[in-house]
């Protein structure tokens, strides 16, 4: 029987950054937008 060893490299590891929630640099037509979308799921829904 072969013993075969994996090694896992760390090349393509992705940085953990925070991601920011803030909307304000965003049109507020955007918001309005988001906001309707939701309204229109949760009428859906029920």
């Amino acid at each position: 029987m072969e013993i075969q060893q994996t090694h896992l490299s760390a090349e393509n590891v992705a940085e953990v950054t925070s991601f920011d929630y803030s909307n304000e640099n965003l049109p507020r037509d955007f918001d309005i937008r988001i906001e309707v979308a939701e309204q229109r799921e949760i009428l859906e829904q029920s």
